[in-house]
């Protein structure tokens, strides 16, 4: 008989048996620790549990409530290290795991336009075109308010087609639901595994500008 642990990530709750659950929190102290006192660590840390709980699904269902030990260390090796080196339990990360400067040698990814909800100030259409031509999502709101003014300056009438404009886009472009969809908004491929790696560095580049400020 195993014992089943029931935690939190994120808000919401997953069952995972005892060994699974001393992997991943022996994998989450190690992380709290790698990151130290990186200003940016909170959100680090969240978006980093979001993807563990996002992974926790796929394999669950109808019948299976509980993430075993092997599944966890799978949803280990395909998130990676904080360190690059390998995870706390001694599996390596495999071939997947960033190293120092890959980024100058592999191509970056198209981006992919999605809504994001995260900082939105009605759907995410905004969020997700600024992330998609790489600018701050304040300049993208902007433009429509632009345009709308300019609209209703040309024709003297509500601004219909930048409304219509902006709709289309609710109901067309998809919401970016899974880390994985959010990283490929940034120009990441969807298809690689998430990396935590990588969110430190999306995080760092994200905030990185504001801690500067601030002093």
């Amino acid at each position: 008989m195993q014992k089943v642990i029931t935690i939190n990530l994120n808000g919401n709750a997953y069952q995972l048996d005892e060994s699974g659950y001393g992997a991943l929190h022996t994998y989450l102290e190690h992380a709290d620790a790698q990151l130290g006192g990186n200003p940016d660590k909170a959100e680090i840390i969240r978006d980093l549990e979001q993807s563990i709980a996002e992974k926790c699904l796929r394999f669950l269902g109808p019948g299976k409530s509980v993430v075993s030990t092997l599944e966890v260390e799978q949803i280990l090796r395909e998130v990676g290290p904080v360190d690059g080196g390998t995870t706390p339990s001694g599996h390596a990360a495999g071939q997947h795991t960033p190293h120092a400067g890959s980024d100058a040698t592999t191509p970056p990814h198209p981006r992919r336009l999605y809504q994001i909800r995260e900082g939105a100030m009605l759907s995410g259409v905004c969020n997700g075109l600024a992330a998609y031509f790489n600018v701050d999502p304040t300049i993208v709101r902007v433009a429509f308010v632009v345009s709308a003014v300019v609209e209703m300056a040309v024709t003297d009438d509500p601004p219909w087609i930048t409304v219509m404009i902006y709709v289309l886009l609710v109901f067309v472009v998809p919401y970016a639901k899974t880390s994985e969809q959010r990283a490929a908004a940034q120009g990441a491929s969807e298809g690689i595994p998430y990396k935590v790696q990588e969110v430190v560095e999306r995080v760092k580049a994200k905030f990185g500008g504001l801690h500067h400020k601030a002093r």
